[in-house]
């Protein structure tokens, strides 16, 4: 009865509300994705010396799983409002979003890679280890690695590796205008290719570097579809009954559970797939029912979150506590919970110094990004 009443109240709404509750949920939404996206780097050295088994390590792998969901949707929402305005994708509109991205994603991404390269370097140099540094580190290839991420011990990412992110955002928004040909008219089966480009099994011998680009195409490419046609991603999501939409990603995580010693699963891009609803369709619905907004001072100092939290989490937490940290329970869930809130607060704490002192400058290093607007 709950279910039906909440689908009946959606039926009546118009398609200005529709739209309020989007940008209103996908407002609320991308906070608690970037902690999500913190819970996916967890995996550092001083949490995976203390072992794990039975229901603890199930819990474990339970979220684990369930962050895998941050990164469809941020790729999602980043295609859908590429695509949302203006009304024609012409060559003008393209060159005016290009010309946008280059501002709010190449101008960080070049920066906090350097930044983090520089950061680990000079840490090395303190710690009277200058002799690590190989003497080919400045070589013009090497530098240009930091942000390519082709190199030996990238594993296909760059630098700062969070930031594949947005390097693979920005290689599918220069292929905007091919992905709109492709989705311009309704051919739901475009999609379904890209899905089947994303599932399948990583071909042996092929770089890392081009691993995680099903992805990016994927969800970005769903985003872009309902952004060209001007769908509401609610309503689209909440065509799919409720329980269907949660029965479909928990079948997934038991399966992943059971499979938990596999890095990578095909449960768990399933689980991307399918967990996209359901989330969607519960957000909106509190975000209706309690009027959830984001907090701006928390909600501010995302972006920071994203680009900073790996050197947070290992100079902070792993390296610091590494080796003096008993094999317990208790110590295990300590240290993965402290990983997350030591990151996370000095996020906010950081950005709120940041954007008091140096304001303009901030705002060019986030991408002119605040809680509000996102990727947009």
């Amino acid at each position: 009865m709950f279910f039906d009443c909440f689908f009946l109240n959606d039926m009546v709404m118009n398609s200005m509300e529709l739209d309020d509750l989007q940008s209103r949920t996908v407002d609320w939404l991308r906070y608690p994705l970037m902690l999500l996206i913190v819970v996916l780097h967890t995996d550092t050295p001083l949490l995976f010396q203390l072992s794990q088994s039975g229901a603890s390590a199930i819990c474990f792998y339970i979220f684990r799983t369930v962050a895998k969901l941050a990164v469809p949707l941020f790729f999602i929402i980043s295609g859908y409002y590429f695509f949302r305005q203006p009304d024609a994708f012409t060559r003008e509109a393209y060159v005016s979003k290009i010309r946008k991205r280059a501002r709010t994603l190449l101008v960080p991404y070049l920066f906090w890679n350097y930044f983090v390269w520089a950061f680990q370097m000079t840490i090395v140099v303190l710690q009277g280890h200058a002799d690590w540094i190989p003497g080919d580190a400045f070589a013009p290839a090497n530098i240009l690695d930091v942000i390519v991420g082709w190199g030996e011990g990238y594993n296909g990412m760059p630098k700062d590796f969070p930031l594949w992110f947005l390097r693979d955002l920005m290689m599918v928004c220069l292929l905007s205008p091919l992905l709109h040909l492709l989705l311009k008219s309704k051919r739901p089966y475009v999609l379904l290719l890209f899905a089947a480009f994303y599932l399948m099994p990583w071909p042996a011998g092929w770089h890392p570097f081009f691993e995680r680009f099903p992805s990016a195409l994927l969800f970005f490419s769903v985003g872009a579809y309902m952004g060209i046609h001007k769908q509401n991603m609610v309503a689209m999501a909440r065509r799919v009954p409720l329980w269907l939409g949660i029965a479909l990603p928990t079948l997934f995580v038991v399966l992943r559970c059971m499979t938990h010693n596999n890095l990578q699963t095909l449960e768990e891009n399933l689980f991307s797939i399918v967990a996209v609803v359901p989330t969607m369709q519960i957000a909106s619905m509190m975000v209706e029912r309690c009027s959830l907004k984001p907090v701006s001072f928390i909600a501010d100092s995302n972006f920071l979150l994203f680009v900073l939290h790996p050197i947070l989490i290992i100079y902070l937490i792993s390296n610091p506590l590494l080796g003096h940290v008993s094999n317990t329970v208790l110590h295990f869930w300590a240290v993965f919970i402290a990983e997350i809130l030591v990151s996370a607060v000095s996020c906010v704490v950081l950005y709120a110094i940041l954007s008091r002192l140096l304001p303009r400058t901030t705002s060019l290093l986030t991408g002119g990004r605040s809680g509000r607007q996102g990727k947009r």
